[in-house]
């Protein structure tokens, strides 16, 4: 019997290291994100379906969107729902890189937007390894003639069946070849260069080079350990909420009079959101007791129940802790028209699990950057996105927190955790104007509310989300 070919050999070689190496993600509950692009689509394609031939399927999936995937949602909105968990992999084809690409090549993003595209790819590489993310990157280079070649071949029905667009069209040219090729280096995050592989010669032998750098790349990026150090918040602000401490007061009829009127208005606001297909994030933070719920219960008063929804924050499940902490959120980015809000965030990382040490210092300290990232990527498409901090003093607290106890209604709110947090009080002020201090931008403001008067503190929130979505209509 004639033995194997050296090629099939190899292959066949590759094969079980790619196992072993997927076996050691699993076993280590280590991610890892391998990403095909290129100017040449049908090879990436061709690439991927090897390689989930070689890997075993249980633990891995892809993410394949189109230039046109989401064009409402922002940019990386359909990476983020397919970002792997822990033990987890994804093979990711129509990458960021080269989809960004092909809008440039069609003319539909050019200076300062693709400046912003660039760096946004960037600080999603670096923001999946500084996570632990392994991010493996292959470029499949095929010169333009023999891009040419192949996609007329694939359009013969009885070859491959490739349907060619004008997206395949525009890289097989020179200017869209040309264009990717810059834009590679720009669009690369720090130390995570892409591992370019000839396209051309033989489909076995292409595979068989692509599928060595992926292992030797994910055996390097298991050995490498993600950074334990960053730089702490310095400088804060001091007495940035003590500020905010004069404690104004509403009395019952201005109360009613003033919810009427903007309950009204915040209902018409939203419904021209909705026919006009602008989004709304609004997020409600505070202390214990601030009087968070009782604001979104008068904030959605008399909106339509199709056009919002409310999501509560508590602590992650399993399925959220085992991926990035703003995963579970990029999954609730509003459709277009749509309100999403808030009780309590994304936030948390850089105040609760700050506060309890659930992030270690080197997360949290770099949370403010990735959250105004995460932040801005909404704002790109045009969203509104308004943060309100309840702000509430120490002795307020402390009545609602009696008064809860004593009602039947309430008391079920009142946890021995309540009384623990409240003697981290200090901290989590600390954290509060940390938090406030860098994360508030132009294009996501933080609006801090004077909560010691709940009549006070619900009128001012409706007339934050009026103003925000008024100025953005008007």
């Amino acid at each position: 019997m004639a033995t194997r070919s050296a090629l099939e050999q190899s292959r066949s070689a590759l094969h079980l290291r790619l196992l072993a190496a997927q076996r050691r993600l699993v076993a280590k509950q280590q991610s890892a994100v391998i990403v095909i692009g290129g100017s040449d689509r049908l090879a990436a394609s061709s690439l991927a379906n090897q390689l989930t031939e070689w890997f075993d399927s249980r633990t891995v999936r892809i993410c394949a969107p189109t230039v046109q995937a989401s064009p409402k949602h922002p940019f990386l909105w359909p990476y983020w729902q397919d970002m792997p968990a822990k033990g987890r992999l994804t093979i990711v084809v129509g990458d960021w890189l080269t989809r960004t690409a092909i809008q440039a090549g069609h003319d539909e993003l050019s200076g300062d937007a693709l400046r912003m595209r660039l760096k946004s790819l960037r600080t999603f590489e670096e923001l999946l390894a500084a996570d632990g993310t392994s991010v493996v990157k292959i470029w499949i280079d095929s010169s333009e003639k023999l891009l040419r070649k192949r996609l007329r071949e694939a359009e013969d029905t009885d070859a491959e069946g490739w349907v060619v667009d004008a997206d395949d069209l525009l890289l097989a040219k020179k200017r869209g070849h040309t264009l990717a090729r810059e834009l590679r280096s720009q669009g690369s995050g720090k130390n995570l260069p892409w591992k370019v592989i000839s396209g051309g010669g033989e489909t076995k032998h292409r595979d068989l080079l692509a599928g060595l750098a992926i292992t030797a790349q994910l055996n390097q990026a298991a050995r490498r350990r993600p950074a334990t150090k960053a730089k702490k918040p310095s400088g804060r602000p001091r007495g940035l909420l003590e500020s905010a401490s004069p404690h104004p007061t509403l009395d019952k009829k201005g109360y009613s009079q003033q919810m009427v009127k903007l309950q009204t208005r915040l209902g018409r606001l939203s419904r021209l959101a909705a026919a006009k297909g602008l989004s709304t994030m609004v997020v409600l933070e505070g202390p214990d007791a601030a009087g968070k719920g009782g604001a979104i219960r008068r904030l959605c008063g008399l909106l339509d129940a199709a056009h919002y929804q409310v999501f509560p924050t508590p602590a992650p499940t399993p399925e959220e802790k085992a991926r990035h902490y703003l995963w579970r959120f990029w999954n609730k980015v509003p459709a277009p028209g749509h309100l999403a809000v808030f009780d309590r965030s994304w936030f948390g990382r850089v105040m609760v699990e700050r506060v309890e040490g659930f992030a270690k210092d080197a997360e949290w300290a770099r949370a403010y950057a990735e959250i105004n990232d995460f932040e801005a990527r909404l704002a790109e498409t045009g969203m509104v996105v308004l943060k309100l901090w309840i702000n509430l003093s120490k002795e307020e607290q402390l009545r609602r927190f009696h008064a809860r106890e004593q009602s039947p209604h309430k008391r079920h709110k009142m946890t021995k955790e309540d009384y623990r947090n409240r003697k981290k009080w200090d901290a989590n002020l600390r954290a509060a104007e940390d938090m406030i201090a860098r994360t508030d931008t132009p294009h996501a403001p933080w609006v801090v509310v004077s909560g010691d008067d709940k009549r006070y503190a619900r009128v001012a929130t409706l007339k934050a989300v009026c103003r925000a979505l008024a100025d953005r209509l008007d």
